[in-house]
């Protein structure tokens, strides 16, 4: 198995390494700017330390398996970042400002993405159960990683959001001044 595991660890970063290029690449396709999708992408390493835990509470070992649920943790953890600056952006359309925002889209989304995190969660909790050498790895990585990135995503991205936001539009009001200076 360690045998395996060296001929196989260097294809899985560059899978990993691949599938973050691609999920950046859809969110600077739909989001058209470089500041959101990196905001949204934020949120993957948040869901490294729930991924960590998730081995060590099960004793499963970090192998093959527990790398494919961290490439899928990947790809599933960008939707509770996404839900949250899409909800910011809609309330911005209205009106709101950028804190307010970013703000009600905690509170207005806190319901949701909860929801659907813990179905998730709870979903892959049999193969955790199992005990199976093959699955289980894979689902602690998937359950635990979802739950702690759902907890610091939902803290931590909107504050995000509006420190990248709000001195965008500072530099924007600056070159104003400077140019009307002019």
């Amino acid at each position: 198995e360690v045998e395996n595991q060296h001929e196989t660890f260097p294809r899985m970063v560059l899978a990993l390494g691949i599938s973050l290029v691609a999920i950046f690449l859809v969110l600077l396709i739909q989001f058209r700017n470089l500041k959101e999708p990196l905001v949204i992408m934020a949120s993957i390493p948040l869901s490294v330390f729930g991924a960590m835990l998730g081995l060590l509470v099960t004793r499963n070992p970090f192998g093959f398996t527990a790398f494919m649920g961290m490439i899928s943790l990947c790809g599933i953890v960008v939707r509770n970042a996404i839900i949250l600056v899409d909800y910011i952006k809609e309330r911005r359309r209205k009106g709101a400002s950028i804190s307010e925002a970013a703000m009600e889209a905690g509170a207005r989304r806190l319901r949701p993405i909860f929801l659907t995190t813990m179905a998730a969660a709870v979903g892959v909790l049999p193969m955790i159960l199992s005990g199976s050498k093959l699955w289980s790895p894979l689902a602690s990585v998937i359950a635990l990683g979802l739950v702690f990135s759902m907890l610091f995503t939902l803290l931590l991205i909107p504050v995000l959001y509006v420190v990248v936001m709000e001195r965008k539009a500072k530099t924007k009001a600056f070159r104003a001044a400077i140019a009307g200076m002019l």
